[in-house]
């Protein structure tokens, strides 16, 4: 196996979707798509979490505007894993 672990960036958006998009989290269901957004360092209280849609659409601000940090796990250049890494201190408005 090929396994590469690439910090997430703006240049890696399409990949980051992607991985959310085609992942079965547990019930393949939209509404348990979760992109992660819930988990950046942006004030959850005013944010509306109720679709996939506008979680992707969250996710797309928040990894082009560095509020959410983590890593893209790649095998054989397809992203296979994702974890989150912000930091407890920037998670104090997490949901």
């Amino acid at each position: 196996m090929n396994i590469k672990i690439k910090r997430l960036s703006p240049e890696l958006l399409e990949d980051y979707l992607h991985f959310f998009d085609t992942t079965p989290h547990n019930t393949n269901k939209d509404e348990d798509r979760c992109y992660c957004v819930g988990w950046c360092n942006a004030d959850y209280e005013s944010q509306d979490f109720s679709t996939a849609e506008k979680r992707r659409d969250m996710a797309t601000s928040y990894v082009n505007g560095n509020n959410l940090q983590g890593y893209l796990a790649y095998c054989d250049n397809k992203v296979v894993g994702w974890c989150n890494a912000n930091t407890k201190s920037e998670c104090f408005k997490c949901q």
